[in-house]
This record gives structure tokens, sequence and C-alpha cells, in this order.
């Protein structure tokens, strides 16, 4: 696993889980490494003959797709990859399932996105793929927002040439409804106790919803939660995420 710093991730664990559950000789190994690495590590990868490949957590999932050999669909959407496969000659294949994940623990706690108004915190890896996938799930209307204008309207924009007939903004209109809210972004990160999104903003039946792994409950989430709404945790993702990721390792 590729990120920086790596003290917060989940996925290991929850792969060992799985490995050890399958009976599987096979182990994920956390690996800091810096974003001025990260081509030397990418290209130790292509030469590594026992490992499968990698998943890639922040900062590097845009890095990483622009220096892949082949991609999914997804991937290419949204300029960025956090799984990727290493194919028996060294060539690399970069996948996205933080969206297919993060939908799926959706379902699982309760909350169905299609036909309503839902909001997303974040433009960057994690979260054009989470917009993507609550696209493809059939979410009314969409608001992707960040602090970086720009990013937020570039991705907005790609995803509008490729579902034209759906509503994707970068602002509430007056009438929005947000039925969920999603914080893409770091904060909250190891305690960290900004929150992303002012609850007061939010209308009480919101369901509210975190990527940050840890800690799990973080200080926006327990906000949310004492006041009453629904709320779906970082780890919640990961766990619903893992199929995805083994399938796309094809393990």
């Amino acid at each position: 696993m590729l990120g920086d710093p790596v003290v917060q991730v989940k996925t290991p664990t929850a792969f060992q889980a799985w490995a050890s559950a399958e009976r599987r000789d096979i182990v994920m190994i956390p690996m800091r490494v810096a974003p001025s690495d990260l081509p030397a590590t990418l290209t130790a990868l292509r030469g590594w003959q026992n490992c499968c490949g990698a998943v890639v957590t922040y900062p590097h999932k845009q890095a990483v797709a622009a220096k892949l050999d082949g991609a999914t669909a997804a991937v290419s959407l949204v300029g960025a990859c956090n799984v990727v496969r290493r194919l028996p000659d060294g060539r690399l294949l970069g996948g996205m399932t933080d969206g297919i994940g993060f939908v799926r623990a959706l379902s699982q706690n309760g909350f169905d996105p299609a036909g309503r108004d839902v909001q997303v915190v974040g433009a960057g890896g994690a979260g054009s793929a989470i917009a993507l996938a609550l696209i493809e799930a059939g979410a009314g209307r969409l608001v992707l927002s960040d602090r970086n204008a720009e990013l937020a309207h570039r991705i907005t924009s790609q995803l509008k040439a490729s579902f034209p007939e759906r509503r994707i903004l970068t602002a509430r209109p007056e009438d929005f409804d947000c039925a969920m809210a999603c914080n893409a972004t770091p904060v909250g990160m190891n305690g960290d106790p900004a929150h992303p999104l002012r609850l007061e903003d939010l209308p009480e039946h919101c369901f509210v919803a975190d990527i940050v792994p840890e800690p799990p409950l973080t200080s926006w989430l327990r906000a949310a939660k004492d006041r009453g709404h629904a709320i779906q945790t970082g780890p919640d993702m990961v766990k619903a995420q893992l199929p995805a990721v083994v399938e796309h390792l094809d393990l």
C-alpha cells in the first residue's frame, strides 16, 4: 500500500483478515513513499516479480494514474487510481474502487442515492470517484465542491461530458434538499477537530458520511451523530470496497 503518511490506513488490516479467511499466502505492506520517490517506487514495482500490485492512497492517486500502462474507464474519467495490478510482464493496470466501495457501504447502511440531492466535499481522487459512482447509482442532483474551485469545475465538466443528462453542480441551488453529504477530504484525519462542512447547513434527515479512516468516528461524524444524523465511517467504505480491490488484483 502506497501513501504518505500511512499510519492512518485501514486497508492492510482488512486485507489480511480476508487473506486469513481465504487461507491465502499473501500480505499487504504499508509503504510510506514521499511524492518525490513515487516514480522510483513504481519502477521497482514493475520488476518486483512476486508482487501482484498495490493499493494507492493519499496523496498519490492522481500521480499514479498518470504513470499507468492501462486503466479502467473510471480511472480515465476521473484521472485518479487507487489500485494497481502488476501484470506478469511488469505492466501496470490501474483501477478505482473508492466510489464502488462508498456506494456499497451506503447500501449496507440503508441509504439509496437514487433520485436524491447529494453533496461531496473534495474533488480529489477519492471525491471524484465517489461523485462518479453516485451519478452511476442514479443520484438526482450532485454538488461537488472543493476549496480548489478550478479542480471542482474541471471534474464536474468531465462528469457532465459523460453524463450530459444529469445535474452536476459546484454549488448548491437554493432549493437543494441535501439527502447525503460526504467528506472526501483529509479534514478530520488523526484527530483534527475541523469540520469539512457546517452541520447547521444540512437538513435533519441528511445522511452524513466521511471517508477518513482514522479515527473511525471523526469530530464531524461525532457531532453529526449527536445531532441525530445517520452516519457512515471511513472504515465502512474500506470494508465495502475490499471485494472490488481483490477483483482488480485478480487474486
